[in-house]
């Protein structure tokens, strides 16, 4: 005989260890089942009710699920109780058992008890599936028109999963809505309420009919406002709170883009949030609500001020749920209204010393947002303050931020280097790997800051509580670079440094256990650098790296072995180690907006022409080399590094081989294949790549060696008849008959047969019967029969978690193969930076793919930036198809992981 459930909960509880637990369930579990067995109906309301418990405890209980369905099948009201409780307890909405309910709950819907019927919708409003609700939501239609008050509550909470489950079936209570509304009860309105906020997430077209509702639910607003003691709906004072939230939120809704509907709620809102105190959390909420309310909708400035004034109490409470609230709702505000959000900035850094780590996040991202060039320096102080009394993983936060803040709003480059540096020495260990791209920028573009921040890395350097990694590195490259700078300075200030110092401590440094590989390499490349900026150490410095040629790591011995062996040839070790050029992102991002916009214009410049008896060129040829030069440029400038050669070969990971697919984010890539035999004998023709010759990236392989070797002997003497003015038959912008800007008949801008800018017959701008821009038949974009390019199509391809990819599509040929290249464009619209991103691309085996570096691996939050990578697919196969792709990304917000892999299809791009 099993036991009753009262026995049985106390059985367990009196039990001392686990395994008893586990015998007795399994004890009364084998009970259950043998009265399963012998059709037990008298005692089976009883043994769902245990089992109930027993899932509670975490045991399994599938073996109970048809049981529940007898019993809701029962006509005892008692039975169906037990039935649908453990129906909603034991099941889920995945269960294939639960569609064999649907008749019975059918059946009880219609039901002249309305106990019964209430039981069938809370059973269907907490578990119901897709094709249950989409075949019962006639029925909840009927309900919502019950003369019972309680079943309408109960119809309009389960319409709600029903359109949200199945939205197709939102058509059915949009009518119904207003009526609840409009209802006595206030249990019905608040369902009501409920409902019209999910259809209108639903069906946003539908906010300007419902907008008619406003002055209704203001009086009912005011009504509950001014209300005294109503004993039914009283709640700690209030009168019922739970609806004037709702109302609240949905005059959110409402009010949101509308100045004439936001203007009619203002004096309710004002009265609001000064007639609710900040004693009881009932309080707080109407309160809070009423807040967002106002920054949400066009409300006047005074009443923002009030606002965001009441929050700013919120934040000086004790209550961690109000704080963290206010933040969220205060970093909402920062784009609206900045300057009463800077008024509060005491209050805001208080909270970044909260115990709640929650709490100090929402500090830390509202801190960034009100961050300007005024007070960058204040709340970076303050952030760093934090720094060393922060988690493990909140100082990752604090670190990103505050090296975006010095990117960001730095008022000038000396303060830019003390930061980076304080942020080095405090918590280099957990600062992002850019920052010393970033510091490595700084000090390379400013000359004055050079020694200034050289000798402030070495004397930092020479503490040993400071040798973190990041920072050795960043100080290793910096004194590298700029050693000799760093040397002679000194003496002028009557501060030498021994250079001897800085080599033995170089030694130190790269002889320690306790530092990485990756510093290593940094410790080596100062060491080769000081060699060629410091005169009389080459011998120490051969000394130091020589054990490295037999070192365990082959990264570290090969570079050693190279080094060691440039020490031979003094001129080619000076030349190769000469101070880099710093990058300039803001011409670099010039460079590729102009090449990208002017892609039509510029198609003409790297034009190969061939001198054939007719001085004509074939057009198709010559866009295709023209097209691919072109995207070989637009990728160099993004930092591609594209290798042309045909013995490299690509290594393809398990995936890419169950996949089918080419996932890649190599770069060396074999792009530079001849295809067919008339290029081939093009080619060998007395042909030139002017802007290749002028750039280093002649591609040329039959090009004839007298030729070449009077190039490379007269590039400096010819550098102004390459770009000059003069008249000559050289190669220059005069008369002539070579490669010119003048007149001649050569390809020039001017006036001539060949391919030029100016009037002629061959290639180019000016009037012609060739391909040009000019007046003529050919294919340009002047007068005359042509054929204009489409507008470049764009796809979204990935839109969740905050993340918007955008892909933008341009049909190129690469050596006269079918090619598209595509950027993709990264945006975030969360209010947390995004960082670590990675962005891959498999594509069919008829395809090949080459990527460029993303921009940047850190994507800026509230859309106030954007992070471009660019790839090129290129057809091997002539398999015509839509083109799909396979993608993943990875990317990390507040310290968590994302990693998302998704098939595209259907790509408005057709090879």
């Amino acid at each position: 005989m099993s036991l009753k459930l009262h026995d049985l909960i106390t059985k367990v509880r009196e039990s001392s260890t686990t395994s008893s637990t586990r015998e007795i369930i399994s004890q009364e579990c084998v009970q259950i089942r043998n009265a399963f067995r012998k059709e037990d109906t008298k005692n089976r309301p009883r043994n769902i009710s245990k089992l109930i418990y027993i899932d509670f405890l975490g045991f399994p209980t599938d073996f109970g699920q048809v049981e529940c369905l007898k019993l809701i099948a029962q006509p005892s009201y008692v039975c169906k109780r037990i039935g649908y409780l453990g129906l909603s307890v034991l099941l889920t909405e995945n269960e294939e058992v639960l569609f064999m309910s649907t008749n019975i709950i059918r059946s009880d819907l219609a039901s002249e008890n309305k106990f019964i019927v209430a039981l069938a919708l809370s059973s269907l409003g907490n578990i119901g599936s897709v094709e249950m609700l989409r075949d019962l939501a006639p029925e909840v239609e009927k309900l919502l028109k019950s003369q019972a008050a309680y079943i309408r509550k109960k119809a309009a909470l389960t319409a709600i999963r029903t359109i949200r489950f199945v939205p197709e079936t939102v058509d059915r209570f949009v009518g119904c809505v207003k009526s609840l509304l409009s209802d006595k009860n206030h249990g019905v309105v608040l369902g009501g309420l409920q409902l019209l906020v999910e259809i209108l997430k639903i069906e946003p077209k539908t906010i300007s009919e419902f907008r008619k509702l406003v002055p209704g639910l203001l009086r009912m607003l005011k009504s509950l406002v001014d209300a005294g003691y109503a004993p039914e709906y009283d709640f700690e004072g209030v009168t019922d709170p739970f609806l004037q939230v709702y109302i609240l939120r949905l005059l959110r809704i409402l009010g949101q883009d509308s100045k004439k509907y936001s203007n009619q709620m203002i004096d309710i809102l004002t009265q609001v949030g000064t007639s609710s105190g900040l004693n009881k959390n009932v309080e707080n909420c109407i309160l809070y609500e009423s807040v967002s309310t106002i920054l949400t909708i066009d409300s006047p400035n005074r009443l923002r001020v009030t606002a965001i004034n009441t929050l700013s109490k919120f934040l000086t409470g004790k209550d961690n749920n109000m704080k963290y609230v206010a933040l969220n709702t205060l970093l909402k505000g920062v784009n609206k209204d900045s300057k009463s959000l800077k008024r509060h900035r005491k209050v805001i850094v208080k909270c970044l010393r909260d115990k709640d780590i929650s709490i100090r996040r929402r500090a830390l991202d509202l801190v960034f947002g009100i961050m300007n060039k005024k007070n960058v320096k204040e709340l970076t102080q303050e952030l760093l303050d934090c720094l060393p009394k922060a988690e493990h993983d909140f100082r990752f936060d604090i670190t990103a931020k505050v090296c975006t803040a010095i990117e960001r709003f730095s008022p000038d480059d000396q303060w830019q280097i003390d930061t980076l540096v304080q942020v080095l020495t405090i918590g280099g260990q957990y600062i992002r790997d850019d920052v010393i791209a970033i510091m490595t920028q700084v000090t390379g573009r400013n000359r004055g800051l050079q020694y200034y921040a050289s000798k402030k890395l070495y004397n930092s350097l020479l503490d040993d509580r400071y040798r973190n990694q990041k920072f050795i590195q960043v100080a290793a490259w910096v004194i590298g670079e700029f050693g000799d700078i760093l040397l002679k300075k000194s003496i002028e200030e009557n501060e030498p440094i021994d250079p001897s110092q800085i080599i033995d401590l170089c030694q130190i440094i790269i002889t320690s256990s306790r530092n990485e590989d990756l510093t290593k390499y940094f410790v080596l490349n100062t060491l080769i650098k000081l060699s060629t900026r410091i005169e009389g150490y080459n011998e120490s410095i051969k000394e130091i790296i020589k054990p490295f040629m037999k070192h365990v790591n082959i990264e570290i011995q090969q570079r050693a072995c190279e080094y060691f062996r440039l020490f031979e040839d003094k001129e080619l070790l000076v030349f190769s180690f000469d101070r880099i050029p710093v990058k300039d992102d803001n011409l670099e991002t010039q460079k590729i907006e102009e090449i990208e916009e002017n892609s039509n214009q510029n198609s003409n410049t790297n034009t190969k022409v061939q001198e054939n008896s007719n001085n004509q060129l074939s057009p198709n040829n010559n866009n295709n080399q023209n097209k691919n030069k072109q995207e070989e440029n637009e990728l160099n400038l993004m930092g591609s590094n594209i290798n042309i050669s045909q013995n490299q070969t690509q290594e393809s990971s398990s995936i890419e081989n169950l996949l089918q697919l080419d996932f890649s984010n190599n770069n060396n890539q074999n792009v530079n294949k001849q295809t067919t035999n008339t290029q081939n004998q093009q080619s060998n023709q007395s042909t030139e790549d002017f802007l290749s010759d002028i750039f280093g990236t002649n591609n040329n392989p039959n090009r004839s060696v007298n030729n070449t070797q009077n190039i490379q002997n007269n590039n400096i003497q010819n550098v102004m008849d390459l770009l000059g003015t003069g008249k000559g038959n050289g190669t220059g912008m005069g008369r002539g008959n070579g490669f010119g800007m003048g007149k001649g008949n050569g390809t020039g801008m001017g006036r001539g047969n060949g391919a030029g800018m100016g009037r002629g017959n061959g290639t180019g701008m000016g009037r012609g019967n060739g391909t040009g821009m000019g007046r003529g038949n050919g294919t340009g974009m002047g007068r005359g029969n042509v054929n204009t390019q489409k507008k470049n199509p764009s796809a979204v391809i990935y839109n969740q978690d905050g993340l918007k990819i955008q892909m933008n599509f341009k049909l190129v040929s690469v050596n006269g193969t079918p090619a598209a290249m595509i950027q993709s464009t990264f945006t975030n619209s969360t209010q947390t930076q995004m960082t670590g991103l990675l962005f891959q691309v498999a594509v069919p085996k008829h395809l090949q793919v080459q990527m460029a570096p993303p921009s940047s691996k850190i994507i800026p939050p509230n859309n106030n930036g954007k992070v471009t990578q660019t790839f090129r697919i290129i057809k091997k196969q002539n398999i015509k198809t839509k083109l799909t792709m396979m993608t993943r990304i990875q990317f990390k917000i507040n310290g968590m992981p994302i990693s998302k892999q998704q098939e595209v299809k259907n790509l408005p791009l057709i090879f």
